[in-house]
């Protein structure tokens, strides 16, 4: 079969050209020239030409994607002997993200793996999802480091070398009880023979908001102040603020700015930017018996208010000893240090959008005002003081490998992990003063207080297990058998005083002991395991694989403590067959599993014990007048012996193609899950005495599919790949006991979704006070007795004349749906370019009243948002008809902000997550100053969201959360 477009090069030089359409090329070379040929899917070959003239080339297959080893629970298996649902990522991709914590860097690289933010403050982290959602208890995937328990966020990006995503139970139960949420194995860099190497990379990156909301100024608040109290009853539309004041205040200002504020509190406690940096180390040494890489890490970033920074050093040192030929030995070791400050109690994000311009930050003389009898942010903000929190973490694992003979290895591990995190938050008093003189203290800062906190964890691995590997004719068989055990221990310690008489002397012993306090505790957990793989393949064309694991865990009852979880999968692959002709598709696997995954995340460490609460009373003694301090103690909660594990039981069915000549790849998954025995908290009867118990008893499904994409290609000295995925799931509520949850504006029953909006239906707004009456003159039922025009109109869905409870309806799911992500990467000579991208296809999201309710706590400000775009007695008919929201009120703002249909709009959005622009200089410029390679690069991190959320509002920030950023990274990489 000729290749088309194969690059032909002469070796040590740009000559260069492309076979046509019938694989034929010509090119004139020197007489003793090499010719390189390559092409995607193929072996590289190099010709030594010697005189010849004419050649006849066959290129090899390129098997080694096949063959390339992916990290597996307790071991490795060959690419293409997989049969379950399994995604890898390259330390590569993930560092040019450039984010501090690893968990942001994942967000859309994955197929099927939720990553969500709703903050952007340095040290921010995410929540990850594997799948969606399986329980109603903890759904946090599982996180391997180096075949140990660990955190995603414990791992500097730069140290990753991949990352595995075990998504399926044919690929996850190997882990049993921890696995229904998800695995992620993380394989850290390690050194290699004969690689000598000193490698740094610094980066400095500037931040700005990707949206930022903004208020109105002093006008419109007097304004919407007027407007509300006429709409509320006032008999004048100028009832608070007359017109001349309105008209003359802004004049006024310019004379005195302390009498006539017009202040913008946006922009008095929060930056327009900021900024991080970031340095990285590795030095990697490595000969046949020895082998050792070290790499050392300091992030540094601040927020967009004063107070707030974060700073992290991190390091890592992975040694690998060849002892003899049978006997290898690894000793690891990482830690990490992490500072994190906040102001003591001011939320900066929250006061700034509450102040309204109205009242100003200082007195004439340079004083904090009150502002609004004390609620002055700025004064809380500058000197309020800090809430600093330290955590330190060291890590180590130590594993010899044995191998008695070729093919079996015997490992033996053991990893212990320390944790320690101390809070120090110094709260001072802060005075704020009014116009005349007199003195208060700032709302949240009105007492000098010191709180202290200990706390501290540590956990122990220990494994044992075997491989055994061995290929012999048409035969390969991968098995394992093993044992792990982890014991975890936390204790915590809490201490404080307050009325402090000086603020200077952050320490406990200079605080008063009449007003002093403490609090502690302490707990464990622990677990054993026996667990085995077994996997076969024949003909590298039909595969099966079990895995089978039967965990141990303290937190149940001797008689319910073990659990067994299996899997079973099979791999057919089709383009292997005699029949199948490859002129089109390279590679065809059909995959199938079933599984059994476990959950023991499921409330507190021994939930079947009955607990003892203890707590503290007063009591009086009528006769001699005294109260008594006296401590009680009681059992709150029934304990039901026999809790036990939810369980969740997995189908899946998956697809895998390579095609033109493995140019184009894809993988595509279906699966359903069914989880059992979810702890719930069901009736119980009062005269027993105690709170009603949580007990396993409800039923989720789970069902969804995902797609992964992807293209490679190389055009002379160009090379480029595209890859995207896409996801989407449901999770549907089962058996929950014949009750029905409502939280909020959310429902959970039999057949909901996970977590579905449960609110009013409505019909727009009552434009005219004629629209509160149908055709016959019947007045409408309304939510409230005040309702009239301007109001949402409600449905009444059950018919019964009255709007209530009764009316609220299951109104769709709540959680993302149809997940996105994907990536282009191109280089060309010594010119490199990546583009990621992210996003949502489709989300219910309610309209979050903060981002439009003016005059909040009844003196804040008015967001920008609202003007202009809500029904007003000063509006035409015609004007209100296009009106986006309903009158202004406080007095029945329960119809304003009552949860309903009214306020759900489609959340989607798309995101630029990363654009790089990468240089490598020429060698030839760094040969005289020992340096083997200089990359240069400018990276532009978070771009705007394009999406239907209103302006100024990024889709992943919470109400009074930190910004998103969108960073301007310019860092450089040398290697020595």
């Amino acid at each position: 079969m000729p290749i088309i477009g194969a690059n032909i090069v002469e070796v040590g030089t740009t000559n260069g050209t492309v076979t046509d359409v019938d694989g034929k090329f010509s090119l004139s070379v020197s007489p003793n020239a090499t010719i390189h040929i390559s092409y995607i899917g193929y072996l590289d070959q190099n010709i030594d030409v010697a005189g010849q003239s004419a050649f006849n080339i066959t290129l090899a297959e390129d098997s080694r994607t096949l063959d390339e080893l992916v990290v597996v629970g307790y071991g490795f298996a060959r690419k293409g002997d997989l049969t379950g649902s399994v995604s890898s990522i390259k330390g590569a991709d993930l560092i040019n993200r450039s984010t501090q914590l690893l968990s942001n860097a994942l967000q859309g690289q994955v197929a099927g793996v939720q990553v969500t933010r709703n903050n952007g403050g340095p040290g921010s982290s995410a929540t990850v999802r594997v799948r969606g959602v399986t329980t109603l208890s903890n759904n946090d995937p599982l996180v391997i480091v180096d075949g140990v328990p660990s955190s995603l966020n414990d791992v500097v990006a730069s140290d990753v070398e991949t990352m595995t995503v075990l998504k399926d139970a044919a690929s996850a139960a190997i882990y049993g009880s921890r696995a229904a949420a998800g695995v992620i194995l993380i394989t850290t860099k390690r050194a290699k023979e004969g690689q000598f190497s000193f490698d740094y990379n610094y980066e400095y990156a500037i931040d700005r908001p990707t949206a930022r909301p903004t208020n109105g100024d002093v006008i419109d608040w007097m304004n919407v102040q007027n407007e509300v109290k006429w709409n509320d009853g006032a008999s004048n539309p100028y009832s608070q603020y007359s017109e001349e004041t309105i008209a003359t205040w802004l004049e006024n200002h310019a004379k005195d700015p302390y009498r006539y504020p017009n202040t913008n509190w946006v922009d008095l406690l929060l930056k327009k930017s900021s900024s991080h940096e970031q340095h990285m180390l590795s030095i990697t040494g490595g000969t046949d018996k020895l082998r050792t890489k070290s790499t050392f890490n300091y992030q540094k970033g601040d927020g967009y208010y004063e107070n707030r920074s974060y700073e992290r050093i991190a390091g890592r040192i992975n040694n690998d000893y060849l002892i003899s030929e049978w006997i290898r030995a690894n000793i690891d070791l990482d830690f990490s240090k992490s500072n994190s400050i906040n102001p003591a109690e001011v939320n900066p994000m929250y006061w700034a959008y509450l102040a309204a311009p109205y009242y100003a930050p200082f007195l004439e003389d340079g004083r904090y005002a009150d502002s609004k009898d004390g609620a002055n942010g700025l004064a809380g903000l500058q000197k309020g003081g800090i809430n600093k929190t330290n955590y330190y973490k060291f890590g180590g694992k130590a594993q010899i490998d044995i191998i008695p003979f070729k093919g079996l290895t015997l490992s033996a591990i053991y990893s212990p992990r320390f944790a320690f995190t101390r809070g120090k938050k110094f709260s001072k008093a802060v005075p704020v003063y009014y116009p005349n003189g007199s003195m208060t203290y700032m709302q949240s800062h009105r007492t000098t207080y010191l709180q202290e906190t200990r706390n501290d964890n540590n956990s122990q691995t220990y494994q044992f297990y075997g491989n055994y590997q061995n290929i012999w004719g048409d035969h390969s068989i991968n098995a394992m058998v093993g044992y792990e055990g982890y014991l975890y221990r936390w204790e915590n310690l809490g201490a404080s005083r307050t009325n402090y008489l000086l603020d200077s002397y952050p320490y406990l012993n200079i605080g008063p002991e009449d007003y002093q306090y403490n609090s502690g505790g302490a707990g464990h957990n622990a677990y054993e395991s026996v667990f085995s793989r077994l996997m076969y393949s024949y003909k590298s064309k039909y595969m099966i694989q079990g895995n089978v694991r039967s965990d141990g865990s303290s937190r149940f009852s001797k008689e319910n403590r073990w659990g067994t979880f299996y899997s079973m999968s099979v791999g057919w692959v089709m383009s292997e067959e005699s029949w199948f002709r490859k002129s089109l598709i390279d590679y065809m696997k059909l995959r199938g599993s079933i599984g059994q995954l476990g959950n023991e995340r499921i409330g507190s460490e021994f939930p079947y014990q009955a607990a003892i609460t203890f707590g503290n009373s007063n009591m009086y003694d009528k006769s001699s007048q005294t109260v008594t301090a006296l401590q009680n103690a009681a059992q709150v909660y029934y304990a039901f012996k026999d809790i036990t594990w939810e369980t969740t039981t997995t189908y899946g069915v998956g697809l895998d193609l390579a095609m033109l000549r493995n140019r184009l790849r894809f993988t595509g998954d279906w699966y359903y899950k069914m989880t059992e025995d979810m702890l719930l908290t069901l009736g119980f009867p009062s005269y027993a005495g105690f709170s009603a118990p949580q007990q396993n008893a409800g039923d989720m499904y789970t069902k969804g599919w995902d797609v992964e994409l992807g293209w490679s290609d190389t055009v002379g000295d160009l090379w480029y790949n595209v890859s995207a995925n896409l996801s989407d799931y449901r999770s549907i509520m089962g058996y929950l006991g014949d009750r029905r949850t409502i939280s909020g504006n959310y429902i959970t029953e039999k057949g909901s979704y996970y977590n579905e909006w449960y609110m009013y239906k409505t019909d727009g707004l009552f434009i005219t006070d004629a629209d509160l009456f149908d055709e016959s003159g019947k007045k409408y039922p309304t939510l409230t007795p005040n309702d009239k025009a301007g109001n949402i109109k409600y449905v009444d869905v059950s018919g019964d004349g009255v709007i209530n409870a009764d009316d609220k309806v299951r109104l769709g799911n709540s959680m993302p749906e149809l997940l996105y992500g994907g990536n282009v990467s191109l280089g060309w000579k010594s010119f490199d370019f990546g583009l990621s991208f992210q996003g949502i296809g489709h989300q219910r999201v309610l309209f979050n009243s903060a981002w439009i309710q003016p005059l909040k706590e009844q003196w804040g400000a008015v967001p920008s948002l609202l003007l202009g775009n809500y029904w007003s007695q000063h509006n035409t008919e015609e004007q209100n008809r296009a009106a986006k929201y309903p009158r202004l009120t406080y007095t029945n703002t329960t119809n304003t902000y009552t949860g309903s249909d009214y306020w759900l709009f489609n959340g989607a959005y798309f995101r630029v997550k990363n654009i790089t622009f990468g240089y490598t200089l020429p060698k030839e410029l760094l040969s005289n100053v020992k340096i083997k390679e200089t990359r240069i690069y400018l990276n532009i991190n978070d771009l705007p969201a394009i999406s239907n959320f209103p302006e100024g509002w990024d889709p992943e920030v919470g109400t009074s959360s930190e910004f998103i950023s969108t960073s301007y990274v310019l860092g450089i990489n040398v290697k020595f």
